[in-house]
């Protein structure tokens, strides 16, 4: 995970916690205080060690709030999750009143909006029985009624790790927002591949696909193949990596929008039929 520090002072009770992590010896976790942190279980997506505990303090500007969402979560089930689990706080995790809840298996936790400016994050393991862990992405949110519905508005991108999923500009189908940049890394399995399939497609269009674009690449970073860059409003062809990862960029300039794009990803193995059966469900949700 991602481990940055801040420039604002820190509270004495965060510090006490951080002292706390160094004096256990905790191996994971730390401090995230950047506007957007992924957190995963050591070794993700491969299996997470035997007698492991992982704490992450998120820490963002006063006045926000944090953001969690995952987007692959699987560890040992228990019915009152003893053996396995990640507990989510919020605030500082020395105090239990600020529990938002304790979770294993193979369901996701909900999305969780803190009330203050601190989210704690613990994972511990016991020493039998792992599975792959969980992945996380931590946004910073503002929190006032309708603010924050609009702040949600702008943001996008993170990393996703299931097996299928789908991805659209932001506000989609609402005109997007300028200036936009965002990246999806999408990770699949090992041994397969991924396909991009785009359900809905409508952008600024100019020769060459420089003002605004999706661009896709064979791989997590854009040092990888250029796939190509799509703008206007014809669909770009399926895309199907080489490898088990790709990356899906979105940028916009500063003036000049459309409705953006509505695109759907799985690994190799699904049928056409499947595929057909996908898009026909998904199909009767976008704008006629």
């Amino acid at each position: 995970s991602k481990c940055a520090s801040s420039s604002a002072p820190m509270h004495p009770l965060l510090i006490d916690q951080l002292h706390s992590l160094i004096s256990r010896g905790v191996k994971c976790g730390g401090i995230l205080s950047a506007p957007m942190g992924n957190v995963t279980s050591p070794n993700f997506p491969g299996l997470y060690p035997y007698d492991t505990e992982c704490s992450w303090l998120i820490v963002v500007s006063e006045g926000s709030s944090v953001l969690l969402t995952f987007y692959h979560f699987e560890l040992e089930f228990h019915t009152d999750c003893a053996y396995d689990y990640i507990k989510i706080y919020n605030g500082i995790s020395e105090d239990e009143g600020n529990l938002l809840g304790k979770f294993c298996g193979d369901i996701s936790p909900p999305q969780f909006t803190s009330s203050w400016n601190v989210m704690s994050i613990i994972f511990r393991s016991d020493r039998h029985v792992a599975h792959r862990g969980f992945s996380m992405v931590s946004f910073v949110a503002i929190v006032a009624g309708e603010k924050l519905h609009a702040f949600l508005g702008y943001m996008c991108g993170g990393v996703l790790t299931g097996l299928s999923g789908i991805i659209s500009s932001p506000g989609y189908p609402t005109e997007y927002s300028n200036n936009a940049d965002c990246s999806w890394a999408i990770h699949v399995s090992n041994l397969t591949v991924v396909t991009l399939v785009f359900l809905d497609f409508q952008l600024e269009n100019n020769e060459g696909c420089n003002f605004d674009f999706v661009a896709l690449f064979d791989g997590p970073t854009v040092t990888h193949r250029h796939l190509g860059n799509y703008c206007g409003n014809d669909l770009p062809p399926d895309t199907v990596t080489t490898s088990n990862q790709l990356l899906v960029v979105f940028r916009s300039d500063f003036n000049i929008g459309g409705r953006g794009f509505k695109a759907y990803y799985y690994s190799a193995g699904p049928h056409s039929y499947q595929r057909e059966l996908y898009q026909s469900s998904l199909s009767q949700h976008l704008p006629q």
